[in-house]
C-alpha cells in the first residue's frame, strides 16, 4: 500500500508545479474546472495539490524507503510525461490555428 500512496503523492505534487510556476509568472493556464484560469487560479491550485500531498503523508504515513522513493518518482514521471503529451498537442492546435 506504501508504493500505491507513493505513486499517488509523486503524481499530485507533480501536478502542482506547473499550476504553481504558470501561476507566479502570470500566464494563463487550465485548471480542471476553468479553461484557462487566471494566474491566482494556478498559484492556489498548485497549492492545494501539495496540500493534499502533506494531507495524505500524514494520514498514511508511509514508511519510506528507497522502493518507495521510486515509487514517488515513477508518479512523478508518469504525470510529467502526461502533461508534456497534453500540452505539446495543445500548443500544436494552438500554432495551428
Amino acid at each position: 500500500m506504501d508504493s500505491i500512496i507513493c505513486i499517488v503523492l509523486g503524481m499530485l505534487f507533480a501536478n502542482g508545479v506547473p499550476h504553481f510556476v504558470k501561476g507566479i509568472t502570470a500566464e494563463k493556464w487550465d485548471v480542471p474546472w476553468k479553461k484557462p484560469a487566471s494566474a491566482s487560479t494556478n498559484v492556489l491550485w498548485g497549492i492545494a495539490n501539495w496540500l493534499i500531498v502533506v494531507i495524505l503523508y500524514a494520514l498514511f504515513k508511509p514508511d519510506i524507503n528507497s522502493f518507495d522513493a521510486a515509487c514517488f518518482l515513477i508518479g512523478m514521471g508518469i504525470t510529467g510525461y502526461y502533461l508534456a503529451l497534453h500540452w505539446s498537442e495543445k500548443k500544436n492546435e494552438n500554432d495551428a490555428a
